[in-house]
């Protein structure tokens, strides 16, 4: 038999389209053929082209089915699972294959190849010339030998369609469960019960202009939520500012809320407006607010009950009439309770507390983020589709999430720079907890111990992760620091990074 060579890159998957058509083009080198075409059987006992191949491949061939009660003797051929040469014959149930689709002249040649994998029929290929007895002895025989090989690609292919049709069913049912606020409500997926709740809360406050205290850890969504609560209030057409209350001193807690006037301290060359001027008819949020230094309390108070407030360095009252959306991950009470947070102010803050649930306790709505995730991440790597694996979905069921949605999100960008040919595998999942030594996920999709066999390996994960870290850096151009840079691309800070490429050997 003839050497059929298939030149593939190194380590590069082949999405199903790309697999069929360079199996149909290896085919013809040892098999000629004007028309190749390969028909999965369907759950209505019809067989549907899938992929075609050759000069004679149209549109309307595309579209076809064949409905196997109508033709006994292609559901004959099927039953005995031989390849068939189907030419010339006086038979009255004999039809061409594609008769109504296709002119052939009267005496081509036809095969018919049966494709089976552990006894179950997937499907037919059927190869076609116009030339007549071209498919000699030898060739149905090689013919034999390569459908088996067909009737592999084929399995991937319907697995892999199986996989993307559960992802659009994901894609739906979170278009639906958002519904009208489409819009507003984008990046906030879920179904869950708690999630839902977090939703009809938002709903009910939004109009009412009250002031909004957002609970929960790190990652969970609290300026999305806020942003949601601004854009379905009275204020949706005014500004939304925002500022990070965390590691931030007096004198710049000060000047970031209140602005400050030119010459007010050392580098204070020109006048600058502060957030409370900057949202002036619209929604400040102040997120970490348990972080906000404590004199500055006082002076956040007055102005939130007065409506005014003076620049740093200046003596004129400004007025401006802004709604209050906070965020914290601490608890405020004991905050209060240890002197480090004013309790007048906490009471002013909290007339309307929203408790985001953390990821873990959410796990139904796994599956929505990630498809949300993906087709975003799909737009950043230049419209590539992304999907998971069944067991790369256990993974993600499975895990802790204590970085919550934001360690999800890492989490799937980091496997999607590893998957080249879209499929989401479940050995590109990786996570800091197997590194830390905590339970992982095996290839079967069960939950392991540390230590188990079955187990992830840490020399494997260190070489997962090394190849992680140099694609990451390939992507920014070697860069580590900054919003495009490795680190915040991987979800790491930058010199938890560099200590983990110096571990690793990377230079």
């Amino acid at each position: 038999m003839k050497s059929i060579n298939l030149k593939i890159e190194e380590n590069l998957l082949l999405t199903p389209a790309q697999t069929m058509e360079t199996v149909l083009e290896a085919i013809k080198e040892v098999i000629p053929y004007e028309l190749a075409v390969i028909l999965s059987k369907e759950e209505n006992d019809h067989l549907k082209v899938r992929y075609a191949s050759g000069p004679l491949k149209s549109e309307k061939l595309m579209q076809f089915e064949i409905e196997l009660n109508k033709r006994p003797d292609i559901s004959a051929a099927l039953k005995a699972g031989e390849v068939r040469l189907i030419e010339d014959t006086d038979e009255p149930d004999h039809h061409d294959t594609y008769e109504g689709v296709l002119d052939l002249p009267l005496g081509h040649s036809c095969m018919l190849a049966p494709l089976k994998v552990n006894d179950e029929t997937l499907g037919l290929m059927t190869l076609d010339h116009r030339e007549c007895d071209i498919f000699t002895s030898q060739r149905v025989k090689i013919t034999e030998t390569l459908s088996q090989i067909v009737a592999l690609a084929l399995a991937q292919s319907l697995a892999t369609d199986k996989l993307l049709d559960i992802n659009e069913a994901l894609v739906y049912e979170r278009n639906n469960i958002i519904g009208e606020d489409n819009e507003v409500f984008a990046g906030m997926i879920g179904r869950s019960k708690k999630w839902l709740q977090v939703v009809e809360r938002i709903k009910l406050v939004a109009p009412t202009g009250s002031h909004v205290m957002i609970l929960g850890e790190t990652g969970t969504g609290k300026e999305l939520t806020a942003n949601a609560v601004h854009r379905l209030s009275q204020r949706a057409t005014a500004p939304f500012i925002a500022l990070n209350c965390s590691a931030l001193n007096s004198s710049l807690a000060e000047s970031e809320l209140f602005g400050h006037e030119k010459g007010a301290f050392t580098g204070a060359f020109s006048a600058r407006k502060g957030r409370f001027e900057l949202a002036n008819n619209g929604t400040l949020f102040l997120d970490e607010i348990g972080d906000l230094p404590l004199d500055i309390q006082p002076k956040l108070l007055r102005a939130i009950q007065e409506g005014t407030f003076e620049r740093v360095g200046g003596e004129k009252i400004i007025s401006s009439d802004v709604r209050i959306i906070c965020a914290t991950h601490v608890n405020l009470e004991e905050r209060v309770a240890q002197g480090k947070f004013r309790e007048d102010l906490y009471y002013r803050l909290n007339v309307f507390p929203i408790v985001l649930p953390p990821l873990r306790e959410r796990i139904e709505d796994i599956g929505l983020l990630a498809s949300f995730f993906l087709e975003r991440i799909s737009k950043k790597f230049g419209n590539r589709h992304f999907y998971l694996s069944d067991t790369a979905m256990k993974m993600l069921n499975a895990h802790e999430w204590n970085g919550n949605i934001r360690e999800l999100q890492n989490t799937l960008e980091r496997a999607a720079i590893m998957s080249k040919s879209g499929l989401i595998r479940h050995e590109f999942i990786l996570f800091e907890s197997e590194y830390s030594g905590k339970n992982s996920v095996s290839a079967t999709g069960d939950i392991t111990a540390p230590g188990s066999a079955a187990g992830v390996e840490i020399g494997k994960f260190d070489d997962e992760m090394k190849q992680v870290i140099k694609l990451a850096l390939a992507k920014c151009g070697g860069k580590i620091y900054g919003n495009n840079g490795a680190a915040a691309l991987l979800g790491l800070k930058p010199t938890t990074l560099q200590s983990k490429m110096k571990k690793l050997g990377i230079k």
